[in-house]
């Protein structure tokens, strides 16, 4: 199993393909240096040759119809051995190297040859020269290709010397740059894998800083940890509160129901249990109701019914119905609502926000308070709801857009506490923004721009 996973290792593939890259390029780039090594040592060696021989014909001149031949003409120079011959390639006069053997035919004026003669390569430069009523002559220059060779065998043996040992040392750094560079990825498996075998969400990478694309896809990861643990935490919160929402209503219409069997005989006691049976009823309903509508705008299933809609008519309308509730507590209303302000909007579920808005303002305002409901244009609409009542702490602002947070349960009678969330997503429906400020002792402003 471990040489299977080795295998399939994409350090071990990248590290498989950069030892043949190094290989294929170390040897290619041999290649062009030993071609380009060879010609260059075979052209200076040509070079040479036809100097030593030119040089020579300075020597040679005619008396008497003899070849007459200065003393400073030397017949072997380095490893170039000099010689004369007649037009017919009879030896004159010099040196021909021991083992040197060659088709004269071959011969060519002014021309290098090689020539291979008892397993030995040699360079064989031939120039014909006039020598006037003597005739013509040749001046052969021979050189063995031993110097050369043995300098490039000596280059190839200690390529092949160092090669291997280069290859291992550039195997050994792919490998170690390679494994350093897939460590963040070693940790985020194994994170991944701690978190799918436990019930642990709270567990991350958190490797350091650093601009890498690892790091990038680590930090994401991190940031999708974070948001599966608050979705996982919040669903085991909403369960909680669902129930406890919900128990409160059925114990009450099972204890009225038992209290109604026991008075069946008496009118007025079970009409009185029946009574509170309907209002638990319709309270269930409600919130039943409020979790579908929350539920299908969360997974995008919400369908809006877009309308020019008159906000400055819809925002007084909606102040108008509250005014009866906030005569209880005796509280004023201010308002100052530009006319005639238009949006594209459904206007029963931004009635539904403002409504919830409002009342929201009269639980939590003070006695004999004012609520300030404001209404101008400035590129968008723009809605400011203030109370001057209770206010919010700064630590439980962030809190009050949760399903079934009550800022105080004891303040907002039959309300389940799913009013901000969904006004928080009509208003996200509506691609507008909500904002909410407060201060405790000294009231809440809610500010919605559509």
């Amino acid at each position: 199993m471990k040489e299977k996973i080795f295998n399939n290792s994409i350090k071990f593939k990248i590290s498989l393909w950069y030892m043949g890259t190094m290989i294929l390029l170390v040897m290619s780039s041999l290649s062009i240096v030993f071609y380009i090594s060879e010609n260059i040592i075979h052209s200076s060696v040509r070079t040479y040759l036809k100097e030593v021989v030119n040089h020579r014909l300075d020597y040679l001149t005619i008396k008497n119809g003899e070849i007459i031949i200065d003393s400073n003409f030397d017949t072997m120079i380095q490893n170039v051995e000099i010689a004369i011959y007649d037009k017919d390639f009879k030896f004159l006069y010099g040196n021909s190297p021991n083992g040197f053997e060659m088709d004269n035919k071959k011969s060519k004026d002014d021309k290098i040859i090689i020539v291979r003669s008892h397993n030995q390569k040699w360079y064989v430069y031939n120039k014909m020269i006039n020598l006037g009523n003597y005739g013509k002559v040749w001046i052969r220059g021979v050189m063995p290709n031993i110097g050369q060779s043995s300098a490039i065998e000596t280059v190839i043996q200690i390529s092949f010397i160092i090669l291997p040992f280069f290859l291992i040392l550039s195997a050994i750094g792919g490998y170690t740059i390679t494994k350093n560079a897939f460590a963040p990825m070693e940790k985020i498996t194994e994170i991944a894998e701690k978190i799918n075998e436990g019930n642990d969400l709270s567990k991350r990478i958190h490797l350091e800083n650093g601009a890498d694309e690892l790091r990038t896809l680590a930090n994401t990861f991190d940031v999708m940890f974070d948001r599966l643990q608050k979705s996982f935490e919040n669903e085991v919160q909403f369960t909680s509160d669902v129930s406890h929402e919900l128990r409160t209503p059925i114990t009450v219409i099972l204890t009225q129901a038992e209290y109604g069997k026991e008075y069946i005989n008496s009118l007025k006691e079970a009409q009185n249990s029946f009574k509170i049976i309907e209002k638990e009823g319709q309270k269930m309903s409600k919130l039943v109701s409020q979790l579908l509508t929350l539920s299908r705008m969360e997974r995008g299933k919400q369908k809006l019914h877009l309308e020019n809609i008159d906000l400055s008519e819809l925002l007084e309308m909606s102040v108008e119905t509250q005014i009866s509730c906030a005569k209880s507590k005796n509280i004023k209303f201010i308002t100052k609502i530009a006319p005639e302000v238009y949006a594209n909007i459904d206007e029963m579920m931004i009635m539904r926000v403002f409504t919830n808005l409002i009342s929201n303002a009269i639980s939590y305002g003070k006695e004999n308070g004012t609520i300030t409901v404001e209404l101008f244009s400035k590129g968008n609409s723009i809605i400011k709801i203030s109370d001057d009542g209770i206010g919010i702490a700064k630590d439980q602002l962030d809190k009050i857009w949760l399903r079934f947070y009550q800022v105080d349960p004891s303040k907002n009678g039959d309300n389940s506490g799913l009013g901000l969330s969904m006004v928080k997503k009509i208003i996200e429906l509506h691609n507008g923004k909500i904002f909410v400020k407060s201060e405790l002792g000294k009231g809440t402003t809610f500010t919605i721009i559509l």
